[in-house]
């Protein structure tokens, strides 16, 4: 099943207006212009990511797309994978974080559809695969 996030658009947005605002009060050429001028770009950039995760049959894929140009590609086989861990973020958000034994762990937050974590935890169970929930996360289950 395939997976789809976008970055928060809204934060990075209030975050462009911010930094656009304040270079078209600055008056003076400085150097802090100039950085503000990059930020200002950065975070134009950042609006354009997406997130794909991917759940196979043997495989996790998860992937950092800038339009559609991937950006960063991981392969999770089952032997790679330490532990999964399902987290309450802010109040209402479910998380897992998949620990991996080398590289970057790999953060599953606001992928659509829902049911990527049930797909999750069924992929953890048919590979031997450790789970940890917190307390906060069963509150959510419910």
């Amino acid at each position: 099943m395939i997976y789809n996030a976008r970055t928060q658009r809204g934060v990075l947005g209030f975050f462009l207006a911010i930094t656009v605002a304040s270079i078209t009060m600055i008056k003076i050429y400085n150097r802090l212009l100039y950085f503000q001028i990059l930020l200002a770009l950065f975070i134009l950039l950042l609006i354009f990511i997406q997130f794909k995760f991917v759940i196979d049959d043997g495989y996790l894929t998860y992937q950092m797309l800038f339009f559609a140009m991937p950006i960063y590609k991981k392969v999770l086989f089952p032997n790679q994978i330490i532990q999964m861990k399902f987290k309450r973020i802010g109040w209402t958000t479910k998380g897992a974080i998949i620990q991996v034994k080398r590289g970057l762990n790999i953060r599953v937050v606001n992928f659509a559809p829902n049911n990527v974590f049930i797909d999750l935890i069924d992929f953890a169970n048919e590979n031997g695969i450790s789970i940890s929930k917190t307390k906060d996360y069963l509150i959510l289950e419910k």
